[in-house]
């Protein structure tokens, strides 16, 4: 049996025959691809735990306009802005987010982290520009929202509320950007360079 064969065998089957002279390689390999599963399944809670948060806000803001009763065609753009750009980044954060079972346990060492390298990188450049028109987008759309809530004598004025949220999103959203590149290095890059360890043995 040769390696790529044993290694084929080994990750199907995630045991590995200590008795091998490749041994202690094979081990290594099943280090990083435990090390990628692991990842992969702490993603997928954040990522749980995100589309809760997200459809409840949601729904909050939805609730609370139909409460107050405030009805108007700005509110409803600015609502399906908000929507609309929630979903669609959304679904393209979910679909390029790093999965180990996009990965093909049959090729070879090389191969193998030749392609978690490019899906680790994939995923990092989500929180680039796509997070920045998603940002760019919520603003739009509270901005849009707040055009057609009627201001009362009482109340703060129109411009303040309009500074008061955007800059509050931007804030949020440079927030949620420092994390998710703290989280890039803490995470992601040992792992880049683990597998590129992987990568260059062959």
């Amino acid at each position: 049996m040769n390696e790529l064969d044993f290694l084929r065998k080994v990750w199907e089957e995630n045991t590995i025959a200590d008795s091998s002279q490749d041994a202690p390689v094979l081990k290594e390999n099943m280090s990083m691809v435990k090390k990628l599963k692991s990842f992969d399944h702490f993603q997928k809670v954040i990522n749980s735990l995100k589309i809760f948060i997200i459809t409840i806000l949601l729904a909050s803001i939805v609730i609370s306009l139909n409460f107050l009763g405030i009805d108007s065609v700005e509110i409803y753009i600015g609502i399906s802005i908000i929507f609309a750009g929630t979903i669609s980044f959304m679904l393209y954060y979910l679909r390029n987010q790093f999965y180990s079972s996009k990965l093909d346990y049959t090729q070879s060492s090389t191969r193998f982290a030749k392609d978690a390298i490019s899906l680790l990188r994939r995923q990092n450049n989500i929180f680039g520009l796509p997070f920045i028109l998603f940002i760019l987008t919520m603003i739009v759309g509270i901005n849009v929202l707040f055009l057609g809530i009627p201001s009362e004598p009482q109340s703060v004025s129109p411009l303040f509320m309009h500074i008061t949220f955007s800059s509050f999103i931007a804030l949020s959203g440079l927030l949620g950007y420092r994390i998710r590149r703290w989280r890039i290095r803490k995470e992601i890059y040992p792992l880049i360079a683990d597998l590129s360890q992987l990568e260059n043995q062959e």
